[in-house]
């Protein structure tokens, strides 16, 4: 319940015009939560000291529909799930792995997002107040996502992105942009 109500301030407060749509996904994605909430609370029982994060995918181009991939970072431990629509649950491809120290996965794959979040998380109290400082609109990669934040203290924050562009990809077009515009 609180977890809806973060993502529905962030829809409020974001400065990308996609978020506006999302209402319907998150109204479907508050039911379909229930099939993960019991991971979120054992993580949270077991670790009452760690800040969590959730991320919950969509796809751009489908409308009303739930999430289709969903992660839990809790420290390095990864939980992915993705849905399965023909038996509507997300255990069926559950899968857990833990990250490396620079937030390499199993598969080599750098989750820059994970890893500039986290270290937001650690040195910006307000981080969630300026989205556009982690990404853009203006994107073709065919997905919506809500990153959630699970503090210890029982707080929850959440912003929504259309398209988190890494740090180093930002300051490349920041600094073309300053060459080509002095």
């Amino acid at each position: 319940m609180r977890i809806d109500k973060s993502q529905r301030i962030s829809i409020l407060n974001s400065p990308f015009i996609s978020a506006k749509g999302m209402k319907t996904e998150l109204n479907i994605q508050k039911k379909v939560r229930l099939l993960y909430d019991s991971v979120l609370d054992s993580l949270i029982s077991r670790n009452p000291n760690d800040t969590i994060i959730l991320i919950e995918n969509y796809d751009f181009i489908c409308f009303g529909c739930p999430a289709d991939y969903v992660q839990i970072l809790d420290n390095r431990l990864l939980i992915t799930f993705r849905y399965n629509s023909k038996k509507k649950n997300y255990n069926y491809n559950r899968q857990n792995e833990t990250l490396t120290e620079h937030f390499f996965d199993s598969q080599g794959y750098f989750q820059s997002d994970l890893f500039e979040l986290t270290q937001e998380i650690k040195t910006n109290e307000f981080w969630y107040k300026n989205p556009s400082k982690f990404g853009t609109d203006e994107c073709l990669d065919g997905g919506q996502t809500f990153y959630t934040v699970l503090y210890p203290d029982k707080n929850i924050v959440s912003i929504y992105m259309r398209c988190w562009i890494p740090r180093e990809i930002r300051t490349k077009i920041k600094n073309s942009n300053q060459t080509t515009n002095p």
